[in-house]
């Protein structure tokens, strides 16, 4: 079944077995994504435990915890976070991956891998990158993600549940459906302070204005920009990004970011957080 609903009762699940998965291999990006038939179409088994060490797991998970306010990066860890997330923004109506639950697999451990829906959709980032596709059309698509994203900002902020927040925030992380929803996806890892929650929503935006800037070009992101300001619900929210990349009320993060802005090559980028958070301000004026 999909959508997370769980098994049949006690039913017997349904036994899985690929012979030879190489060659249905979809992805591999320390995952393994293989787009495999079922059930008279295709699904997507996502496994887990990917291509890199467990050293080199153990390092990101110490750096994740310690220093970002992050959850584990262990294989595990990452399966057990990503489908409480799906189910978390399922329930507040999101559209997300389906999951198939009531199967098994044969030959992989259960705990290292689950089954998806497939849907064969384009991503944001690819559609509004289409500068064949005037102006005007890319906009709408862009005015039509905003009250949702915004949804999810205000529900994350108003619960203090980070969950909420797209940790790897990104247009690639979206597709537009038929229909003109928006399925989000990605959600192996999320910050754990609940004290935080507005901090991260506005490292969210950022990242995915960052992502848009690099995607639409200097050219036309002023006109987004602007579309951000006029139809995006909170524009105290999109202020306060401009408060995370320079006047953050922890010290130490505060000095650190000065230190990263004026040193790091990156962020004098034009599509650096740093610089698209004063972009945006530049948007905002005094409205």
């Amino acid at each position: 079944m999909v959508n997370g609903t769980g098994t049949a009762g006690a039913a017997a699940k349904e036994r899985l077995r690929f012979d030879n998965l190489e060659q249905h291999l979809l992805l591999k990006n320390g995952n393994y994504l293989y787009k495999v038939p079922f059930r008279g179409g295709l699904a997507v088994l996502k496994v887990y435990e990917g291509s890199r060490t467990w050293l080199e797991y153990a390092m990101k998970t110490c750096g994740n915890v310690l220093v970002c306010n992050q959850t584990s990066f262990m294989p595990r860890a990452r399966r057990r976070t990503e489908l409480d997330c799906l189910k978390l923004w399922r329930d507040a109506g999101f559209r997300v991956f389906g999951t198939y639950d009531d199967v098994e697999v044969e030959g992989i451990d259960p705990t290292l891998w689950a089954l998806y829906e497939y849907v064969p959709r384009p991503k944001l980032i690819d559609l509004l990158g289409r500068k064949e596709v005037s102006l005007e059309q890319r906009l709408a698509l862009w005015r039509g993600f905003l009250p949702v994203w915004h949804r999810r900002h205000a529900l994350a902020i108003e619960r203090r549940e980070p969950r909420f927040v797209h940790e790897n925030g990104d247009l690639k992380h979206v597709m537009v459906l038929e229909d003109g929803s928006y399925l989000q996806f990605d959600f192996e890892m999320v910050f754990r302070s609940r004290s935080r929650v507005k901090e991260f929503v506005a490292r969210e935006i950022l990242s995915f204005l960052k992502s848009l800037g690099k995607t639409v070009g200097e050219h036309d992101l002023d006109a987004f920009m602007a579309e951000t300001v006029r139809s995006y619900p909170d524009r105290e929210l999109l202020r306060h990004t401009h408060a995370f990349a320079f006047a953050n009320p922890n010290p130490i993060l505060r000095l650190a970011r000065a230190i990263d802005y004026r040193i790091k090559p990156r962020a004098q980028k034009p599509f650096s957080k740093y610089n698209v958070a004063r972009r945006l301000a530049q948007a905002l004026g005094g409205s």
